[in-house]
């Protein structure tokens, strides 16, 4: 098919070849069904049409005015118009495409339609005639936000598995998994990578392109009927990027509803859309068929050359130019007088009455059974594979995995230098009270740098997988929880076997014992803190300043190595109670001090402290007598930061990290 426009008439875009275009789709086409377990082509188009439907959508959101600090949370707020009456019909078999300057509104309508969206929304969306709702989306539709959330260090093959364990009912066997997997392998031409890394900026693995189609792939594990993508083809080249909207095609030749975003599409994607929309400050200024847009602009005054790209030139003519006053009150009102036409053009009045006709049509029982929430896994198995995949991930990366062992017995190196051998005499005291400030503050430090290098790409992880209703915050911790029990375990035995034999500490098994428990706790908390203030923050350096200041402040406060807290204001003394350091300070003071022999010389001291107990009476009272209750006070106090941590992730809400 030839479309040939003049730069005279109302056409003036170039002669577009289709020839080659379907040539190319023929050589790449990677769509398949599966029959009698065998993978086929797909060439011909599902008989049943789906439809989405967006009528006359606006949204509104709330946003501070001004810097935060002019007023921090007091600032005032002013409502902001994001989408103002959009109106949209998506039909399976077709691909559409969004497109429009940054701030346009195009990732909002995604957000909308996918129930994502956080402000006020006026208006109806529904698919095949039922209203959108979170449940719905998650049964039927699927949606790929821009950036890719996957860990670096699993295969393609191991990635989408993991993913199809946790998205594929219970009642799927490991074969029947694996035969999807393949499936969708397959589907999205990444056989030749199937057992590759992904990769990282720092781990070599697959291309930003394969990562892509990685995400995509990930998003069909359930087949879904709608897919929603938000710039799917950022920052890749021309042919990755046609190779992907290549790949979107067949899937939408399937039967499938394809809407996606896009930023700077070439002249050859461009012939690859069914449909174009164009949005400009929340508004659409065109929405229709591909074929008819340049004769559509052509007629307003705005035509074409033969050598521009279509889609640029028209979302420059659809955006404000802010470089100055004039400039950019000239572009508002050619913008407005833009929406305006295309409200009264006959495309967009078809396109209403279409939405109203397929919304005014009755929907069926069996519709509505169709949308019932499917049973999933089994909870056990969604625990199973949270954690197998945490451990596979972490094996796969040497550093890493030597960080989680060694990190915290790396620093015995330092006491050991500033130490060396604990002795008896008076001098010894400070020795030791520095041993002990320093075995209460590094291993706290060492869960915080551990949680802030790893934890972070789970974290973003668990935010995608969450959105698509796979599990909970409650679940992905306590999934993490036990994948990082056993590397404390080990890092704490190594650390305390070194520090309490080498430098001289009081010496007995049950002492080593309670000691290295008390280790394994402070890391465990300062990590479950972090990971708490990762709930919080999005930015990691923040989180991680945060837990910081929160492990120094309670060790200055309550620990007792600093000041003794006796001597310490009365608000701070109160406080103390309910800081973790006071009791854990109190379990390594009775530990070491209990019983212990110190040498009195009062030719070279005019203070004499005899033994250890007299020590423990002068600064820490009753310490000796209340170790059970202490370890009960840490260990309570290790549990209740893994609940602060879900409630943490709980209020932060699903983040929409595109």
């Amino acid at each position: 098919m030839d479309l040939r426009l003049n730069s005279n008439g109302p056409a003036s875009y170039g002669s577009i070849s289709l020839a080659s275009e379907t040539t190319f789709q023929n050589t790449l086409s990677v769509g398949f069904n599966t029959k009698k377990n065998k993978v086929s082509p797909v060439s011909e188009v599902s008989d049943v049409t789906s439809t989405l439907n967006v009528a006359d959508v606006s949204y509104v959101v709330q946003e501070y005015v001004g810097p935060w600090w002019t007023g921090a949370c007091l600032r005032k707020t002013r409502r902001k118009t994001v989408l103002q009456n959009i109106s949209l019909q998506v039909k399976s078999g077709e691909i559409t495409a969004i497109l429009g300057n940054s701030g346009s509104g195009k990732t909002s309508l995604l957000d909308i339609i996918s129930c994502r969206s956080s402000g006020t929304v006026v208006g109806n969306v529904c698919f095949n005639n039922i209203k959108c709702t979170r449940n719905v989306i998650q049964q039927r539709a699927t949606y790929v936000m821009q950036a890719d959330r996957l860990l670096p260090n699993l295969t393609v093959r191991e990635t989408l598995r993991y993913t199809a364990r946790l998205k594929l009912p219970g009642n799927k066997t490991a074969k029947e998994i694996d035969r999807q997997v393949s499936q969708v392998i397959l589907q999205m031409g990444l056989k030749d990578v199937a057992d590759t890394k992904i990769g990282s900026s720092i781990i070599r693995g697959i291309s930003g392109g394969e990562q892509r189609r990685v995400t995509i792939a990930i998003q069909l594990l359930k087949d879904p009927d709608m897919i929603l993508l938000d710039e799917p083809t950022s920052g890749l080249d021309s042919y990755t990027a046609r190779y992907l909207v290549t790949n979107l095609r067949n899937l939408a030749k399937q039967g499938k509803i394809v809407l996606l975003t896009i930023h700077q599409p070439n002249s050859d994607i461009f012939h690859m859309f069914d449909q174009i929309g164009i949005m400009s400050k929340g508004q659409m200024v065109y929405c229709g068929p591909t074929k008819e847009m340049v004769p559509y602009f052509t007629s307003l005054g705005y035509p074409c050359d033969r050598y521009t790209n279509p889609l640029d030139r028209y979302v420059d003519v659809a955006s404000i130019d802010r470089r100055d006053k004039e400039k950019e009150r000239e572009s508002m009102e050619r913008v407005a007088s833009l929406v305006e036409a295309f409200q009264n053009s006959s495309l967009h009045l078809t396109s209403v009455q279409n939405i109203k006709a397929a919304c005014s049509r009755p929907v069926s029982a069996s519709s509505y059974n169709g949308f019932k929430k499917q049973r999933g896994p089994s909870y056990l198995r969604v625990l199973l594979t949270l954690l197998g995949r945490m451990n596979t991930n972490l094996f796969r990366d040497r550093k890493d995995y030597f960080a989680r062992i060694f990190l915290l017995p790396l620093f015995v190196v330092f006491i050991l230098i500033f130490l060396g051998r604990l002795k008896h005499t008076q001098s010894s005291i400070q020795d030791r009270v520095g041993l002990l400030y320093q075995s209460s503050t590094v291993p706290p430090f060492m869960g915080i740098i551990n949680s802030i290098a790893l934890f972070v790409c789970l974290r973003n992880l668990y935010y995608r997988e969450s959105r698509d209703g796979l599990y909970g915050a409650v679940t992905f911790l306590l999934a993490y929880t036990i994948h990082i029990i056993p590397f404390h375990i080990v890092s704490s035995i190594i650390f305390s076997s070194i520090v309490y034999w080498v430098t001289g500490m009081h010496p007995g098994f049950e002492r080593f014992a309670l000691y290295t428990l008390d280790v394994f706790i402070l890391q465990y908390w300062g990590e479950m803190v972090t990971v708490g203030c990762l709930g919080i923050f999005m930015n990691a350096n923040l989180a991680n300043s945060v837990a910081a200041l929160l492990q120094a402040a309670t060790v200055v406060i309550a620990s007792g190595f600093l000041k003794n807290t006796a001597s310490l204001i009365k608000p701070f003394q109160w406080l103390s109670w309910i800081l973790f350091h006071k009791y854990n300070g109190e379990i390594l003071v009775a530990n070491e001090f209990r019983d212990l022999e110190l040498e009195c010389n009062l030719n070279e001291t005019s203070v004499c402290i005899p033994n250890g107990n007299f020590y423990i009476d002068a600064y820490y009272p009753g310490a000796d007598d209340h170790i059970a209750r202490n370890f009960g006070a840490v260990g309570a106090y290790a549990v209740g930061t893994l609940i602060l941590a879900m409630l943490a992730f709980k209020a932060g809400g699903l983040r929409n990290l595109h």
